[in-house]
């Protein structure tokens, strides 16, 4: 495992010098009596063949409001009108699918130095997902995006499983959210068997005063924060 998360780290570093990623995100709440018939929609749903890549699939555990989320790219996977229109069809009918099965639906776009098969690969060790949106305050967007990166920095110097950070674009009044892939609650929860002086260290190496100016520095950045929990929602078709 521990050469596993060197390499992850590794590819997310990469990563940061590769070009921006374009995603979109779509967070769905079903409507009452209707949750098991929309996991089972979007579990049988043949994604490969309707828009070129299945999405990551996440089922909310706690910390908000909707049900589940899904990540995907944003691909140049179509390259002539047939192929658009297959897609344009298959949003259609999917869309009339969802219209019975959902109460609250959002859907957004954002960017992230993190490319797609990066996202893949964490994904496939990981089944629990930390999700943590951002409401940047006015006049403090670039900074938010630098403590972002300033707390994976300190992350990684202690050992720990780094985000992934977005930038939304457009479509939600959130600004930036990052999502940490684990493996299970207890490799999330456990902390590095480290002294304090080396989180200390760590944080004022990553830009940061001390330690407990991580928190208070983000503090100062946001208006809101959303922080959630979710499980991994396996694709039965391939």
């Amino acid at each position: 495992m521990r050469v596993f998360v060197t390499v992850i780290i590794s590819l997310l570093c990469f990563s940061a010098e590769a070009r921006t990623e374009e995603y979109w995100v779509t967070q769905l709440r079903a409507t009452p009596g209707q949750f098991q018939t929309l996991l089972d929609t979007l579990k049988t749903t043949d994604w490969q063949n309707s828009i070129g890549s299945k999405p990551i699939v996440m089922r909310h555990s706690q910390g908000d409001q909707w049900d589940v989320m899904l990540l995907g790219t944003i691909g140049k996977s179509c390259t002539n009108a047939k192929c658009f229109e297959r897609q344009k069809l298959f949003h259609s009918l999917w869309r009339t699918s969802l219209n019975h099965l959902v109460d609250f639906e959002l859907t957004f776009e954002a960017t992230s130095d993190t490319d797609w098969a990066t996202l893949q690969l964490l994904n496939e060790t990981a089944s629990l997902y930390h999700i943590e949106m951002f409401n940047a305050a006015a006049g403090k967007h670039d900074a938010l995006m630098r403590q972002r990166h300033m707390e994976n920095d300190y992350l990684a110097k202690t050992g720990q499983q780094t985000n992934v950070i977005f930038k939304v674009t457009r479509g939600s009044d959130v600004d930036a959210f990052t999502i940490g892939f684990h493996e299970s609650l207890q490799t999330f929860a456990e902390s590095p068997d480290l002294p304090v002086e080396a989180f200390e260290k760590a944080a004022i190496a990553a830009g940061f005063k001390n330690r407990a100016d991580i928190s208070f520095h983000l503090r100062e950045l946001i208006v809101g924060h959303h922080d959630t929990l979710a499980t991994k929602v396996a694709t039965k078709v391939e």
